[in-house]
């Protein structure tokens, strides 16, 4: 399991893809706009990020998260759940987001890999992460 891919929403304008990502205790995401709100990080699977891209699904075009993970299975994850990515650690506070009901997959009644695929964390322990960095489950 890793972090395939990091991103930051800065004040103006949309997501950046970046290499690094400093996650801190009380910011969330040092930088990002969308996490200084509540602190919190995102997290979603790159494989459902693919499978709703492929599927012509919204969901990816609204929802960005900070951490794009491979290998992480989301059904396993549950609040208080805890991982850990380079140097720092999370804690899961809630699994999972409403589809979008502008979607054409919501609208045709089509399965969306969204609900069940990202989920949204506290930082315990912060610390630099990269893009490629090992994620690993510590349970709950």
């Amino acid at each position: 399991m890793r972090a395939e891919r990091l991103t930051r929403a800065p004040e103006a304008g949309g997501r950046v893809v970046v290499d690094k990502l400093e996650l801190d205790e009380k910011l969330g995401v040092a930088g990002d706009s969308k996490s200084a709100k509540d602190g919190s990080v995102s997290l979603l699977s790159s494989e459902a990020e693919t499978d709703i891209r492929q599927a012509g699904g919204l969901c990816t075009a609204r929802f960005a998260a900070n951490i794009l993970t491979s290998g992480l299975d989301y059904a396993r994850l549950s609040a208080g759940a805890r991982l850990t990515i380079g140097a720092a650690e999370l804690e899961i506070t809630r699994v999972g987001k409403s589809c979008y009901e502008a979607c054409a997959l919501n609208r045709l009644g089509e399965t969306c890999a969204l609900p069940g695929s990202c989920a949204f964390a506290r930082v315990l322990r912060g610390g630099v992460i990269y893009a490629g960095d090992e994620l690993e489950y510590c349970g709950a």
